[in-house]
């Protein structure tokens, strides 16, 4: 485990958890690999702008990447509202799944198969 804030830690397990080099990221944000080195060795940090970018990049909370907030969050960023409504019910369905065996119930496979249907229109 990092320490709380070590916005450089966090940046540098989430870059090789994607199994993005420093020059892909580079990239991807519009920088140059030094600037991203820098923030990984927290020698520099990033303005609120690549933060965003960052955020965008590998799907967290700012305060993720600031070490300030554990929770996974789920983006439903580029989704439509019915879409967006489809994935709020399939995972409350999760949740709401008590059964400990690892079958899905008839709602969450109905609801697969909405998700489906959405993605290939």
């Amino acid at each position: 485990m990092h320490e709380p804030y070590d916005f450089g830690i966090i940046l540098r397990d989430l870059r090789k958890s994607k199994g993005y080099t420093q020059k892909r990221l580079a990239d991807m944000l519009g920088l140059s690999v030094t600037a991203v080195s820098k923030y990984e060795i927290n020698q520099s940090s990033p303005p609120l702008e690549t933060l965003r970018a960052i955020s965008n990049i590998f799907n967290v909370s700012i305060d993720e990447l600031l070490g300030t907030e554990q929770r996974g969050k789920l983006s439903t960023t580029g989704l439509s509202e019915e879409q967006t409504d489809i994935v709020r019910k399939l995972i409350a369905s999760f949740r709401n799944n008590s059964s400990k065996n690892k079958k899905l119930s008839p709602e969450s496979c109905q609801l697969l198969g909405k998700i489906v249907e959405e993605l290939s229109k």
